[in-house]
């Protein structure tokens, strides 16, 4: 009988060691939720719809499947063009990018207003060259594949690809189409090139501000300089932007001391990237257009705040965030817009854009020198 008791005893002990243990877990739990979520019903939400998808549907998917689709869905909610979960080839392209080194065929392209692409430089040591294309053609299909209306990242990953292999442009010039064969080849394309426009006007074309543009901005300035140059046009036209520290390494060669742009982050981290800059800037015009855009945009917009220069053109793109890539364990990266940034003088350019101090309606061919509507404008500014 006092066995049985102590049996007893034991089992209820064991019971309420169980249940209070149970409460704690909980209690845990449920501190957890209501800390690390808004809405921890939508979250338990989320668990029990990854939990039917897993065990209902019919094909087998594994779990890395899911948890990729999921983290994908999470920035395509956003509602940011510029949010993105980065796998594989779309990942490795926006790498090349920043680097302006990948496998291709030595050609910048850019689009007009009309969503056509146009080649605007061509580079010595490339395939493009080698086989007579000429800046100014307009770039009509890929390997058979139109580029009308195309995204600008869609269409140069179809001319970009793995070294050795064969590509086929198709190329419009006065009026005639041809098609131009040649292999890909390890190409560092140079993102600034520069020439004497009229007199002693200089004229610096910057594509996109990657790892190397400010080193290549100071040799084109020195070029230019020691050419006679005492003016100078800067082309940011068709220019997605690049890095912060690119266009903020440029600006330090051609503006006063001072800020060039400031952001401040979600969690409070505010940052101004300051210059020591130059005692005395050249008399300059900056062109822009409807695709200058990010790091385009804050070189625009601090020569207009600080008033160091005239901004020609058309309005500006408007992208006016700052992302941030965090590379993640297994080869992918999440590619988040972190802080919105304001330009020298404090203003946001997200949506708004800059717009011109001179308007001018583009006519004739970008870039070309006879044609190019907005160009003579600006050299007839700086005579």
């Amino acid at each position: 009988m006092k066995i049985r008791k102590h049996i007893n005893f034991s089992w209820k002990k064991g019971s309420l060691w169980i249940v209070s243990s149970l409460v704690g877990a909980m209690a845990i739990i449920g501190l957890f939720l209501f800390t690390f979520f808004d809405s921890p019903k939508a979250f338990l939400q989320f668990l029990y719809d990854y939990q039917i998808i897993r065990t209902r549907y019919f094909r087998p998917v594994s779990d890395e499947t899911l948890f990729q689709g999921a983290v994908k869905g999470m920035a395509s909610s956003l509602g940011d063009p510029y949010s993105l979960y980065l796998t594989g080839d779309v990942y490795k392209s926006f790498m090349e990018q920043t680097t302006a080194a990948f496998g291709g065929v030595g050609i910048i392209i850019g689009e007009d207003k009309q969503g056509d692409f146009y080649i605007l430089a061509v580079f010595k040591k490339g395939a493009a060259h080698d086989a007579g294309i000429q800046p100014g053609g307009k770039l009509v299909a890929v390997d058979g594949k139109k580029l009308h209306g195309m995204e600008p990242m869609l269409a140069a990953n179809l001319v970009r690809g793995k070294v050795g292999t064969a590509v086929t442009l198709t190329i419009e010039e006065n009026g005639k189409v041809k098609d131009y064969k040649m292999h890909r080849s390890d190409v560092v394309l140079p993102t600034v090139s520069d020439q004497m426009v009229s007199g002693d006007i200089g004229y610096i074309h910057i594509y996109t501000f990657a790892t190397h543009t400010g080193e290549e901005f100071k040799e084109a300035l020195r070029d230019v300089k020691a050419k006679g140059a005492r003016k100078l046009i800067i082309d940011v036209r068709m220019n997605p932007g690049g890095l912060i520290t690119s266009v903020v390494d440029v600006a330090d060669q051609i503006l006063t001391r001072g800020p060039v742009v400031s952001y401040q982050a979600k969690n409070g981290m505010k940052q101004t990237f300051d210059i020591d800059g130059i005692s005395k800037p050249m008399p300059m015009v900056i062109l822009i257009d409807r695709n200058s855009a990010s790091a385009s945009e804050i070189l625009a917009g601090a020569v207009q705040d600080k008033k160091e220069g005239i901004v020609m053109g058309e309005k500006s793109f408007g992208k006016g965030t700052i992302q941030s890539v965090e590379e993640l364990s297994d080869g992918t990266a999440l590619k988040i817009s972190i802080a919105q940034y304001l330009t020298a003088g404090g203003r946001k350019i997200d949506k708004i854009g800059i717009k011109p101090d001179v308007a001018v309606q583009q006519t004739g061919t970008p870039f070309d020198m006879n044609s190019d509507s907005v160009l003579q404008e600006a050299i007839r500014k700086l005579k």
